[in-house]
């Protein structure tokens, strides 16, 4: 029996969600197991009251110290064994220096050679199989498992979301922006969807980051919501998971609300461009919807880049308000 086990997954939001389909499957088959978990700090805020978690340790990245004091902090838990879908360097290097005995990577993660045992990252796979495997690796019986990622938003904060925005309706969140430009929707088809929706009287919130705030604004008012309706940079990553717990429906690029908003069991709409499907990071409930153009140019690249690479864009432009507006349907919350 494997009494605790650490999940190393500091990549970005989306990853880090992603990865706690880890959590579901080892609270399933092991509850008595004590999970960790390994994540940015600045998205810690997300998982830190998450039930089925023992302990999270919170990385600064960009420090050299902090490395070194996570990794003093993760050998003082004396974990058995270290799960670890990150592939970078320093993801393989805390378990091995924090003497973690088992450690379960990648083949083709930088350094693999650090863990005892390494499994094909199979790009085909969706995400949370490809982690799944991880744990198939340490002797755990998947068959029949299907993998779902898995946030639990604190019921007071949800109570707060549904009072401030949802009352008797449940919301459409829109998610505009991204890291990346190639992977927005046009900004102009986001606010036509938006006043499509209103006027079929359905409540319509805008979120993002701060540096989308601008973004958020200028779709906001070409669509002629309230102020009080454009939320980027208004919430924090637990407001942000709980106003998606509510909503009848999430409309996002590839980016991270897409996962977060799967994570606590919304459907989503989602548009993909320059990236595709095939490399795992599509919704996957059986209620949410991608949207995408066959074109010989894609994919170009695995996570888009700051300008088209033929000057176009087409791939995201020719996905259609109509077509967004028809993959729409509500659950009932």
């Amino acid at each position: 029996m494997i009494e605790s086990a650490l999940i190393v997954q500091p990549g970005f939001l989306g990853d880090a969600v992603l990865a706690t389909g880890l959590l579901r499957l080892l609270h399933n088959l092991s509850p008595t197991t004590n999970v960790g978990l390994l994540v940015r700090s600045e998205y810690s805020a997300l998982f830190a009251k998450h039930p089925a978690l023992g302990s999270l340790h919170a990385i600064d990245k960009r420090s050299a110290d902090d490395w070194r004091r996570v990794r003093e902090e993760i050998r003082s838990c004396h974990y058995d064994l270290a799960l670890i879908p990150h592939r970078s360097l320093r993801s393989q290097l805390v378990p091995y220096r924090a003497d973690i005995p088992r450690r379960i990577g990648f083949r083709q993660s930088a350094s693999s050679f650090l863990c005892t045992d390494r499994v094909e990252y199979r790009i085909v796979d969706h995400e949370l199989q490809r982690n799944a495997s991880l744990l198939a690796a340490a002797g755990f019986d998947l068959e029949g498992k299907s993998p779902q990622s898995w946030l639990v938003p604190e019921e007071s904060i949800v109570e707060l979301m549904r009072e401030r925005y949802g009352g008797d309706t449940h919301p459409v969140v829109v998610a505009p922006g991204s890291v990346w430009p190639t992977k927005c929707w046009p900004e102009e088809y986001f606010a036509d969807l938006c006043c499509q929706l209103i006027e079929g009287e359905h409540t319509v919130l805008l979120v993002g980051s701060e540096k989308e705030g601008a973004l958020c604004e200028r779709i906001g008012a070409r669509a002629g919501l309230a102020n009080d309706s454009q939320l980027a940079g208004k919430l924090s990553l637990p407001e942000l998971s709980a106003l998606l717990s509510i909503a009848g429906r999430v409309v996002t690029n590839d980016s991270a609300p897409l996962h977060i908003a799967e994570g606590v069991g919304t459907p989503v709409s989602t548009i993909f461009g320059p990236t595709v499907p095939e490399f795992g990071f599509a919704p996957y409930l059986p209620a949410s919807s991608l949207l995408q153009t066959s074109l010989p140019c894609r994919p170009c690249g695995i996570h888009g880049h700051q300008s088209c690479p033929i000057g176009t864009h087409e791939c995201m432009q020719s996905v259609s308000v109509a077509d967004v507006l028809a993959s729409i349907t509500f659950r009932d919350v």
